[in-house]
């Protein structure tokens, strides 16, 4: 008599649950656990259990911890609702701290923000306002508000490199791309007039962990409704003001004891600009290798492959001052540079000093000769006591043609030690749209008696005192 095989079932595909149409999880709340069983057949009809236990938790936490005897609420992950953060109760933030879901993150006047520091060189603190949602980080002169290290809390000495830096992203136009991905984070669209929020009276130091391609400020794809003014970004490690496409406008920024860049834009970013401060006494170099030897405090690029790249990097600024680590004949101070534009990208600048450089003040490159002076333009410029004041185009069609008020000379008092001071110009940036305020003067800052970093608390000088 042969074997005699049990029947087996019949075969049907094989299907997941469908977790999302499941009752219980339709609208899960925190705490909820679900346990859902599989049953798997072989041809024999055995029968094999598996269970799959969920819990939905939280997306970020919270806790109240005490350090160094504080009260801290040490918060991180992904927050889906808005969030606000009181001057009367202190934050630690730990690796990422994420507003999404169209949410807004309110910080009050006065409040200070700390960011845990790690010795590992991969680990960093940073904060990310996702595409879609905002930040509302308005202080005042006197009661600013500070995003700093960690170790200010602890009693110890901070340093560059001690977080990563706050990042912003929005929906407005990039030449990259309708939408750009940035690890687990998206930018760009269509909305050039959108608000990511407001930044006013804001310090944010100690900055800039390592080569992570993260900066003090980064504002990717952000939308000109955003408001950043009297924003500082102190000892910073890598870029200070990283902008990556976008529209958005700065007003009364600085960037002072930048390392990398003071501020590096491209990707088709189409802003204005005015009262920009950049002060550094830290050497970029060759060898060896410090930062990346591409160290300036202002770059201007369109697109590194495609110098026409659409929409084209684009700029109006006016009153700027830019002071460099310092230029000394037969002294090697390394290679650190003024401003550059380059790359296809263009614009007007205005009513700018640069003094103090190592390597070259003013540089204008990669643009067709019949756009210089018109769509291109330096104008009512002191460029003065760098190893290069200008170079090529800034040199042959702005400088030495003598058709512009570009002159290697200055009567201000502006110096490696000192930023306060100005000329008068010819031109009125007001001229250029309402954005703009009347200031006929070459230079950021006109006079000590009109001098806007030194209202309140928000500032610090260069050696890290309150101004």
């Amino acid at each position: 008599m042969g074997r005699r095989f049990k029947e087996p079932p019949t075969k049907k595909p094989f299907q997941l649950p469908s977790i999302l149409n499941t009752p219980c999880l339709r609208r899960p709340r925190v705490g909820t656990e679900t346990i859902f069983t599989f049953e798997l057949y072989d041809n024999d009809g055995v029968k094999a259990t598996h269970q799959l236990r969920l819990v939905v938790r939280r997306t970020f936490s919270e806790i109240d911890e005490v350090i160094n005897g504080v009260n801290v609420k040490v918060v991180k992950g992904k927050v889906n609702s808005d969030f606000t953060m009181e001057a009367d109760q202190v934050y630690v933030i730990d690796s990422t701290f994420s507003i999404e879901n169209n949410s807004t993150l309110t910080i009050a006047e006065g409040s200070t923000v700390y960011f845990k520091t790690y010795n590992e060189n991969n680990l960093m603190s940073r904060l990310v306002i996702a595409r879609g949602s905002q930040i509302i980080a308005e202080g005042t002169a006197d009661n600013p508000i500070v995003f700093t290290s960690d170790k200010v809390l602890l009693g110890q000495t901070p340093t560059s490199q001690d977080w990563g830096g706050i990042t912003i992203y929005g929906n407005a136009p990039t030449n990259q791309g309708a939408v750009v991905v940035d690890g687990s984070y998206r930018y760009g669209g269509t909305r050039s007039g959108e608000s990511s929020g407001s930044l006013r009276y804001v310090r944010i130091e100690y900055v800039g962990k390592g080569e992570t391609g993260v900066h003090g400020l980064t504002m990717n794809g952000v939308g000109s409704g955003t408001r950043v003014e009297y924003v500082q970004v102190f000892n910073g490690d890598n870029t200070s003001f990283r902008l990556r496409g976008g529209r958005v406008n700065l007003k009364y920024i600085a960037g002072i004891g930048h390392g990398g860049y003071g501020i590096w834009a491209d990707g088709g970013w189409q802003g204005n600009g005015q009262f920009w401060l950049f002060q550094t006494n830290r050497q970029a170099t060759l060898v060896p290798v410090n930062f990346w030897n591409i160290a300036r405090s202002i770059e201007f690029r369109n697109d590194d492959s495609n110098y026409s790249r659409a929409p084209i990097t684009q700029f109006k600024l006016a009153n700027i001052t830019l002071v460099g680590n310092g230029y000394e004949p037969n002294v090697n101070n390394g290679t650190r540079r003024g401003v550059r534009v380059r790359t296809g990208s263009k614009g007007h600048i205005y009513n700018m000093l640069v003094t103090e450089f190592p390597d070259e003040g003013v540089r204008v490159e990669d643009l067709p000769v019949e756009l210089l002076g018109n769509e291109m333009t330096v104008d009512n410029v002191r460029s003065y006591n760098n190893r290069t004041d200008y170079a090529q185009d800034a040199e042959w069609f702005f400088f030495e043609s003598g058709n512009f008020n570009v002159l290697n000379t200055s009567t201000s008092g502006v110096t490696k030690a000192n930023f306060i001071d100005s000329e008068p110009s010819s031109f009125n940036p007001s001229a250029m749209g309402a954005f703009f305020d009347s200031a006929p003067f070459i230079g950021a800052i006109q006079d000590a008696t009109n001098d806007w970093t030194a209202t309140g608390a928000w500032f610090r000088n260069l050696d890290g005192t309150i101004r």
